[in-house]
């Protein structure tokens, strides 16, 4: 009996083995399709604006980190815990000494602490969150006018929040850490330190997911978009140290060059968020059954 070969097309369908020339044609349309749908997603993102968004987000980080770590050695810092030593991962080496630095300063200013600097500091700690929101909107294409005032109560409102799960989080990780170096191997146990510290990122990304979109949407809705940005900026914050460890960016950069690779990480860092926020909207857009509730703030 002759053998026949099989190619199987996208939708599954077995054809008998086509000839050379229209087999090539086959993967150049494959590849045409291929090249379509990456440049379709190219251009909805550059529509939803995602590396002026994102370069919008990293700046108001930055303003927002050492107010933040202000509030909460405040807050917080009589509890005694050690979340410097989550900047002993891999992926804070380069940046260790920034953050550190961004802690000292937190702490010194909360020894002559005036009403003046607790207001402006709140103030500033909440504008990471209430540029979040209002990115949101753009991304979202809503065109609901909501009152700036509300907004930015509810930023202060999710600054405790995220100090409250900042706190448990880095807790659980240093309980954990302790107990699983104890238990296995080097290897097994870094591995499984940074999975404990993606499982925290993660629901950190679904809140702030839940919190940017302008409608009542649950947790299904966000976990899709939360997932890619983590998976992206693993991918990124890896790469990014690869990138470091073979660069030579101290011969262009100088001694600014730990400050320059920390905002280009962050900003990095960025772009991964807004691409998971997008993800969402555009899986959003396709649920038609879907009915849009907007939010009361």
């Amino acid at each position: 009996m002759r053998n026949e070969s099989f190619v199987r097309r996208p939708s599954g369908i077995p054809i008998n083995f086509l000839s050379r020339a229209a087999y090539n044609n086959f993967m150049k349309s494959l590849l045409h399709d291929a090249y379509d749908k990456v440049r379709g997603t190219f251009s909805y993102l550059a529509a939803k604006k995602y590396t002026t968004l994102a370069g919008t987000m990293a700046f108001f980080l930055v303003m927002s980190v050492v107010p933040f770590l202000f509030w909460l050695t405040l807050l917080f810092g009589k509890l005694n815990i050690d979340y410097t030593r989550l900047f002993e991962l891999e992926i804070f080496a380069e940046f260790k000494d920034i953050l550190l630095y961004f802690r000292d300063a937190a702490q010194n200013a909360t020894a002559s602490a005036s009403v003046v600097l607790l207001v402006t500091t709140l103030y500033s700690s909440t504008n990471l969150f209430y540029h979040m929101r209002r990115s949101g909107e753009i991304i979202y294409n809503s065109t609901r006018k909501k009152g700036s005032l509300l907004i930015r109560v509810s930023a202060v409102v999710l600054i405790f929040i995220v100090m409250i799960l900042f706190l448990a989080g880095v807790t659980l990780f240093l309980l954990g850490n302790t107990l699983l170096s104890r238990l296995f191997p080097s290897f097994v146990a870094q591995v499984s330190v940074y999975a404990l510290f993606g499982v925290f990122m993660f629901g950190l990304l679904v809140l702030l997911n839940i919190y940017v979109c302008p409608y009542r949407i649950g947790v299904k809705s966000v976990v899709w978009g939360s997932l890619l940005t983590l998976l992206l900026g693993g991918v990124v914050s890896f790469g990014f140290t690869v990138y470091v460890s073979f660069g030579s960016m101290e011969k262009l950069y100088g001694a600014a060059v730990f400050l320059i690779l920390f905002l280009l990480w962050l900003y990095l860092l960025m772009i991964c968020f807004v691409i998971g926020v997008v993800f969402n909207c555009y899986l959003l857009e396709k649920d038609k059954k879907r009915i849009i509730v907007h939010k009361k703030f």
